[in-house]
């Protein structure tokens, strides 16, 4: 006589993936394309909220099971970009070339931010985003410049940290007056947001 035994106690179970703690609402002003009911695809002025964060873009895709965000605005006839993504949330706006997010990470992964704090706008080439709400920044610019597409002068940051609604510290910095490199060098920089001009 040989005892049977349960087969099912030996088997591990994976764990559930744990859902979003709030409802994702996402629109498409041209169309939308759902596949194998995980991957949305949006197309023509696009949006999603996902309790306080916005995001707007020409053209988005979702992956569902990720929870992630691919945001590209589009290039039209006359080879300008319209669209650019937009990512909004209670720390202020940001707008990108292109955006990754994950929505239950909190993290992102950017490439030509732009945004503004206080007096200094904050322009940057890679950008990723933390939990905590940092950003981190390789190949910046700061400025207080109003024209901060092309700036006559700015401060570039091989890499920086912002803070959003607090401040910025670089590591090596230069001044660029003109769009000219000055021998002008800052192993450190710290750059407090207010809401008043200081020089």
């Amino acid at each position: 006589n040989s005892t049977l035994t349960d087969s099912t106690t030996h088997i591990k179970k994976k764990p559930k993936k744990e859902a979003l703690e709030d409802i994702v609402t996402y629109t498409a002003s041209d169309s939308m394309v759902l596949r194998n009911g995980n991957m949305a695809y949006m197309f023509g002025s696009s949006k999603i909220n996902y309790q306080d964060i916005e995001l707007t873009a020409q053209e988005i895709r979702m992956d569902m099971d990720s929870s992630t965000v691919y945001a590209i605005g589009v290039t039209d006839s006359l080879g300008n970009t319209i669209g650019s993504p937009i990512f909004k949330d209670p720390s202020g706006e940001y707008e990108s070339e292109t955006m990754k997010y994950n929505f239950k990470s909190e993290r992102g992964y950017i490439t030509n931010v732009k945004t503004q704090h206080g007096e200094g706008y904050l322009i940057g080439g890679k950008t990723k985003k933390d939990a905590a709400g940092a950003f981190y920044l390789a190949n910046g610019k700061y400025t207080t410049c109003d024209n901060h597409e092309n700036p006559h002068f700015h401060l570039q940051l091989t890499r920086a940290k912002m803070r959003p609604g607090k401040n910025v510290v670089t590591g090596p910095a230069y001044m660029v007056l003109g769009g000219v490199p000055l021998p002008l060098a800052l192993p450190f920089g710290f750059f407090p947001f207010t809401e008043k001009y200081s020089s």
